[in-house]
């Protein structure tokens, strides 16, 4: 589990704004692995975590909702659909919103967004190593991250996608 270190109701507040404005804009991220009735379902789904959950309950709801297939198109053939597809695709997406309402956050605050290990892992990455601690403008890293729902073209100094462990917490001076 993700340890969101500003996740409170003026977060939620900001996450929620850019959720409805991904839907609006056709930009929401969708799994390639979901379902017709997933797809359906994911919008929904994704606000009610937003408002009063996490990654986990957002798994746990796209697992009810039987929102992925079960096998995926892999070459001529098929192939099963990995176990963990929910829960690695809710990871990245409440975390990539929940980045995008910090960085809303500390514009209205006036103060850099930086990047931390939010969830622990066995083994790191030299490259998440060198990206922690980095401190960013939070007008930039939201630009960032709505140009790049998927997470793929952030930059080298931003957290990744899914499954790389890092977020953004606000930096505030003390």
């Amino acid at each position: 589990m993700f340890r969101f270190e500003n996740l409170d109701e003026v977060t939620r507040r900001y996450m929620l704004m850019e959720v409805e404005e991904a839907i609006k804009t056709s930009q929401l991220h969708l799994s390639r692995r979901f379902t017709a009735h997933g797809r359906a379902r994911y919008p929904d789904l994704l606000r009610e975590a937003v408002r009063a959950g996490n990654e986990g309950s957002l798994t746990t709801a796209m697992e009810q909702q039987q929102c992925f297939a079960e096998r995926e198109p892999y070459g001529a053939g098929t192939r099963r659909v990995p176990g963990s597809a929910a829960s690695t695709f809710a990871a990245g997406e409440f975390n990539a919103f929940y980045m995008r309402g910090v960085c809303h956050r500390a514009i209205q605050e006036g103060c850099p967004v930086e990047v931390y290990r939010a969830k622990e892992a066995a083994t790191t990455r030299s490259s998440s190593r060198l990206v922690e601690g980095q401190r960013h403008d939070p007008k930039r890293a939201l630009l960032l991250f709505r140009n790049s729902p998927s997470g793929s073209h952030r930059g080298p100094n931003m957290p990744a996608g899914s499954n790389s462990g890092l977020s953004l917490r606000l930096c505030i001076a003390t």
